[in-house]
């Protein structure tokens, strides 16, 4: 297992925004207002290579640990310091205790 210490490099909140156009309800992700950053520690669980639609598609998960902070929700993407964005898929309050919390995460396409 792939352990990194992201330290200095502060990870950001996305949340969605959706609009409506010509093509329909269009989904995107943008930070909110105030953007939320936070150091974090990110330990990946594992990777594999699905096939959708007839292409092969890598998926990446981990796990993020941060200081306890109510905006992180499951549904969000949080961005890394490189650009790399991951769908929050399960948030942890660790033992209920509003200090820190465990976000399971999934990377989807070049994120590995």
């Amino acid at each position: 297992m792939e352990r990194l210490n992201i330290g200095i490099n502060p990870g950001r909140l996305l949340e969605p925004q959706t609009t409506v156009g010509v093509s329909g309800v269009e989904t995107t992700f943008a930070p909110g207002s105030p953007p939320v950053t936070t150091l974090a520690e990110i330990k990946y669980v594992r990777g594999v290579d699905v096939i959708k639609s007839g292409q092969v598609v890598s998926q990446t998960y981990l796990t993020v640990t941060i200081r306890y902070n109510p905006a992180f929700t499951a549904g969000k993407r949080i961005q890394k310091y490189d650009g790399k964005q991951y769908i929050i898929q399960a948030v942890e309050n660790v033992r209920e205790m509003n200090a820190y919390m465990v976000l399971t995460c999934l990377g989807l396409g070049l994120n590995n």
